[in-house]
């Protein structure tokens, strides 16, 4: 046997068992695991859970404080044409070998906290061209065994008047990309950027992930028509929403249509843990729709703050939502693994069971809403039934 993890506590069940692991899948769940492993470890009645899944960052922009002063920034007319703006100009310095450096850099800091795959959306635009999507991409396999990368291209800055954006966006998708992604807001039409982000999705076989409704008002709301696409598409569980503001505004009746659609075409939602957290996530969790929250930009000029720990996360989710009680407390923390996996299209392999895939945290508290409230250490991380954290260290042998 590869592991084995002895007196442990897991999602959902009473008293410690111990999860015996070999050729990176869970083998038993058991109270007694008999035999020896390569290697043993004591979790000593401490919770035994998935690890985290960020289902948003932003890998290529990342870790540029040291480059940019946020007290110079030069206002536009929304906050998004602002970091826009603002974010071109670092991005005319990027070359695909410094995109690589802090992916990595990034990657392996979420590896520490618990974060066990990760998903990043690449700036696709005519000031970095395929610049950040080569980096990425390096990363990608540089991490590879470390923490898993889905790489998802988009045109930040839209098709209209970009005549550039669509062929350099279908070549970032030949170059290995795992799905696509969108941003309806950057077009006049949105819809029409819907659509065609579809059209894309349909043609080279993969899934989609829009940043919608980012506008902090009830108008554009795109997510209506993300969801009806899905469903005449034949996409369904195949599609995400991310930030999703406008939740926050639209009409009850509107909210409430909204989500019914998302939950009959499998559309999930992920947000940022800031405000409108009852009617962008706790809401949508009602009606039937999968949700989890994200790191999103980590000190760049789009937001200086981030550190890819998703249990700090989780505490935030928690206090703006609110959610209070235990049942509440532990759902949270299945949002940001088992409800993020599913949003990536992986839920069936993600779990404390026989057959699942290895990748856990042992967390030094013995539930979940213990580990929340408590924000606890991750005293192991699994990937892939191998150890590569250590009380918040990664292990040296694998770097």
């Amino acid at each position: 046997m590869q592991l084995i993890i002895r007196n442990a506590s897991i999602p959902g069940a009473s008293g410690t068992c111990d999860i015996a692991i070999d050729a990176g899948h869970i083998t038993a769940v058991e109270p007694r695991v008999e035999g020896q492993a390569d290697r043993e470890i004591d979790a000593a009645g401490n919770l035994v859970s998935p690890g985290f899944v960020d289902a948003h960052t932003h890998l290529d922009k990342a870790l540029v404080l040291d480059r940019y002063d946020w007290s110079q920034r030069e206002m536009q007319a929304t906050p998004r044409m602002t970091s826009v703006v603002e974010s071109d100009k670092v991005k005319r310095n990027f070359t695909a070998d410094d995109v690589r450096q802090r992916a990595v850099r990034l990657g392996r800091r979420c590896a520490a906290h618990g974060t066990t795959t990760l998903r990043s959306h690449v700036d696709i635009d005519e000031v970095v061209g395929l610049t950040d999507m080569e980096g990425v991409l390096a990363a990608k396999e540089e991490l590879r065994g470390l923490i898993d990368v889905q790489v998802c291209p988009y045109a930040i800055n839209g098709f209209e008047g970009q005549p550039r954006s669509e062929p350099l966006l279908c070549e970032a998708l030949r170059m290995g990309a795992d799905l696509v992604g969108g941003v309806p807001e950057a077009d006049e039409d949105g819809n029409a950027h819907v659509d065609k982000v579809f059209q894309l999705a349909n043609e080279f076989g993969i899934g989609i992930d829009f940043h919608t409704d980012q506008v902090r008002a009830a108008r554009p709301f795109a997510l209506p028509h993300i969801a009806e696409k899905a469903i005449a598409d034949g996409m369904q569980g195949m599609v995400m929403a991310s930030h999703c503001f406008a939740l926050g505004h639209v009409p009850e009746d509107e909210h409430k249509q909204a989500s019914d659609l998302c939950a009959q075409a499998g559309v999930s939602i992920c947000v940022t843990p800031y405000f409108t957290m009852r009617e962008r996530l706790a809401l949508p969790r009602q009606a039937g729709v999968n949700v989890s929250y994200m790191s999103d930009n980590i000190q760049d000029t789009w937001q200086p703050h981030g550190n890819g720990d998703m249990l700090l996360l989780a505490i935030f989710t928690a206090r703006l939502t609110p959610f209070n009680t235990n049942q509440e407390l532990d759902a949270v923390l299945e949002m940001g693994t088992l409800g993020a996996a599913k949003s990536l299209g992986f839920a069936d392999e993600v779990g404390v069971a026989v057959g699942k895939r290895a990748d856990l945290m042992v967390l030094e508290a013995p539930t979940a809403h213990e580990a929340v409230v408590n924000q606890v250490r991750r005293l192991w991380v699994i990937k892939g039934g191998r150890v590569v954290a250590e009380d918040g260290r990664l292990v040296a042998n694998i770097l």
